[in-house]
């Protein structure tokens, strides 16, 4: 019996069959988190503060959370997961630097300094924001809780997300197995 692969080769894995569906390039690194854990097993580094060349630390940015100070006085750390934010803003002062503020539920917040970059900054944040958002709700209305009803109302479904652009080619032919190996 083969044994199972590594945390290693199953991030690679997983990065292999999620890398075309991110809007912006991702990079398998497993890095540390800044509270001791570790990313999931498919998630990815999008952007960190050395690739929009800026010294904010920790300022990591996953496929699934954006890791930043709290507030750019102090030491806190926010990590704020990317289905919950609800705005990413990009605010030019006139006076001192120009900041980025996430906002997100449960009054979660970011906001850290953005001297450099600042729109291209707040532009990958909100870009991985929308993604995850559509990607959850996209597994919500598949999920086999939300799909109720025979095997042909199921397929129904999934057929209008794919026509509807929110399930690929790949997706669709997945779930329509899943539902097909259905009782």
């Amino acid at each position: 019996m083969a044994q199972a692969p590594d945390r290693a080769g199953r991030r690679q894995q997983n990065f292999a069959r999620l890398q075309a569906s991110f809007p912006l390039p991702a990079r398998p690194d497993d890095v540390p988190l800044p509270n001791g854990g570790l990313l999931d097993e498919d998630e990815f580094v999008v952007r960190t503060a050395k690739d929009w060349h800026v010294s904010v630390k920790p300022l990591l940015l996953t496929t699934k959370r954006l890791v930043c100070p709290r507030d750019p006085s102090g030491p806190e750390v926010a990590t704020i997961l990317l289905v919950d934010v609800r705005d990413v803003v990009f605010r030019k002062h006139w006076i001192g630097y120009a900041t980025v503020i996430i906002e997100a539920t449960h009054e979660q917040k970011g906001f850290f300094p953005a001297h450099t970059n600042g729109a291209l900054m707040r532009a990958d944040i909100a870009t991985m924001v929308e993604f995850a958002q559509k990607d959850a709700a996209r597994r919500a209305e598949v999920s086999p809780s939300a799909l109720t009803g025979d095997r042909y109302e199921q397929l129904r479904k999934i057929g209008r997300l794919k026509e509807s652009g929110v399930l690929s080619d790949a997706e669709f032919e997945e779930e329509k197995a899943r539902i097909l190996k259905q009782p």
